[in-house]
């Protein structure tokens, strides 16, 4: 499967799934429909996945997925992201999601799974690429009413803001197996109470969805070198600490993570009729970075040649390579 475009495969598992039928079973009958090549490595080409589900009854017209993709490529452009009309798939899917309150699924319409599912819909997405870098995108942007509102783009977390700290918790405390609710008296999110059968529980991530959330991000990440890949691959499937990934993914993760909050908890507010928080992401002040040995050591060397005499500035030794660093006054960059 590198270098080539997934659009319309599926696996041969997937498409049994959906089937209902055994897996040697799919191998004889796309054999049997496309010919030699109909399978390669355990993936059926997209030639082969369209002959075997034609006709597959659908549990969800395809017309009721149109409002979800649209829905999906909204939601990016009130976040302000720049190139709003084209996403990757992993995003796509995570979007689909979240627009859906968690419900959509491919199968729903005769789909083995969410590459296939995209070629469904020529007339709203356009595909391109290839492994790993496909992409889709909105035919026409315009079908996508803009924003009314700026509330969203005050609460992208990308930047040093963070979300405040009970709501942080009430997303991402899987682990204790406890449950949080919004407390609307005192407009705060706090563990749940016996009595709380009135208070909207908010939507906890679980250990799956972090782990989706992992390859979500690695998937939309551009130029990955070799040894990172390989690193990024073990984070996915491992605990997912962010100490465990490369140095300069650590802050694009938090981002992301940050990001992914935001949105849910954003849906969730929406979903209950309550006004979303106007301190749920709150500011960080500058951090203060030590001084490194290189700047103290730089500055110490400031003062003594400004101590110097002349005949101490004779003997000072400097090396060329230094030197060739320096540009010449009329050399300098305009």
């Amino acid at each position: 499967m590198d270098e080539v475009a997934r659009f319309g495969t599926a696996s041969v598992a997937q498409v049994a799934h959906l089937l209902s039928r055994e897996e040697e079973q799919v191998l004889a009958e796309a054999l049997r429909l496309t010919g030699e090549g109909s399978a390669v490595r355990g993936w059926l080409t997209a030639e082969a996945v369209a002959a075997l589900v034609n006709g597959v009854e659908r549990k969800r017209p395809l017309a009721e997925a149109d409002p979800f993709i649209i829905k999906a490529f909204g939601q990016a452009q009130e976040r302000s992201k720049p190139e709003w009309t084209s996403m990757t798939i992993p995003v796509l899917k995570n979007r689909l999601l979240q627009v859906s309150s968690q419900t959509f699924r491919e199968m729903d319409y005769g789909s083995p799974n969410i590459w296939h599912f995209v070629t469904l819909f020529p007339h709203l997405l356009r595909t391109d690429g290839v492994r790993p870098g496909e992409r889709v995108h909105l035919v026409d942007p315009s079908i996508v009413e803009p924003s009314s509102t700026d509330e969203s783009a005050a609460l992208d977390p990308v930047g040093r803001g963070r979300i405040r700290v009970d709501l942080w918790r009430a997303v991402f405390d899987y682990s204790s197996g406890k449950e949080y609710v919004w407390d609307d008296t005192v407009g705060r999110a706090r563990l749940r109470a016996p009595e709380d059968v009135a208070r909207p529980i908010i939507p906890t991530l679980g250990e799956e969805d972090l782990r989706g959330l992992r390859d979500e991000f690695v998937q939309t990440q551009d130029a990955i070198s070799e040894h990172d890949s390989n690193r990024l691959n073990d984070w996915v499937e491992g605990a997912g600490a962010t100490a465990a990934l490369p140095r300069f993914y650590r802050g694009l993760w938090n981002a992301h993570l940050k990001s992914h909050a935001a949105d849910r908890l954003r849906a969730f507010f929406v979903s209950e009729g309550l006004a979303v928080p106007v301190d749920m992401l709150e500011r960080v002040a500058d951090a203060v970075q030590p001084e490194s040995d290189v700047e103290r050591a730089r500055r110490a060397a400031h003062r003594y040649v400004d101590a110097m005499t002349g005949e101490e500035l004779a003997r000072l030794s400097i090396e060329i390579a230094v030197v060739m660093r320096v540009p010449l006054r009329d050399e300098a960059p305009k």
